[in-house]
């Protein structure tokens, strides 16, 4: 019986490993793991590099609004992208913003333009009215000619003035009220280019 169990003890510790031997074989499987997982995400990001160069390619040859002019203001505004991200509104701190997930100036649907409630850039907006034209300046060099046939104050909430539309049509709207609760909208249509 004694023998048993000298024999048993004995095989128990031939089945242990050095602790040196178990410290570097856990330390090749934390390495080989992290390799996996590196080599898993460069390949990731080798195959979508293409796609977001061909989309930046795309993006660059869009005619997107360069510039907006506002004859009655006696204004010109230089637009660069607008974006919402987490809920905030990326704005020019120079001049207007383009919300770039809206139309395309001339296209069908809703452009939207918005900037800052200052004297430099759309403080003055609430004085432009229904017939009073504005234009967008694109990209590629064309201008798109709008007629303004509304204006109104809304509130932040009413966000159903950057819906889509079955016409072509300019929104432009900046803060208006105590403290910058409202909104002041402009809305005009795309009308003949001519001068």
């Amino acid at each position: 019986m004694a023998s048993t169990k000298r024999s048993s003890k004995k095989r128990a510790k031939s089945l242990k490993l050095p602790s040196y031997t178990r410290y570097f074989f856990s330390l090749f499987l934390i390495i080989l793991g992290a390799g996996i997982i590196l080599f898993a995400a460069i390949n990731k990001s080798v195959a979508q590099a293409p796609n977001q160069k061909e989309t930046s390619q795309s993006s660059q040859y869009l005619p997107k609004p360069t510039k907006l002019y506002i004859p009655k203001l006696a204004k010109i505004l230089y637009v660069s992208d607008g974006y919402v991200v987490d809920n905030r509104w990326i704005i020019s701190e120079t001049g207007v913003s383009y919300l770039t997930s809206s139309a395309i100036p001339g296209q069908v649907g809703n452009t939207v333009i918005y900037g800052h409630n200052r004297s430099d850039i759309l403080g003055d907006l609430p004085q432009v009215a229904d017939g009073d034209t504005l234009y967008l300046v694109r990209r590629d060099g064309d201008f798109v000619k709008y007629a303004v046939f509304e204006t109104k104050v809304i509130e932040p909430t009413q966000v159903e003035i950057l819906n889509q539309t079955a016409d072509s049509r300019l929104t432009i709207y900046t803060c208006t009220g105590f403290l910058d609760t409202s909104r002041f909208v402009v809305v005009a249509k795309k009308v003949d280019n001519a001068i």
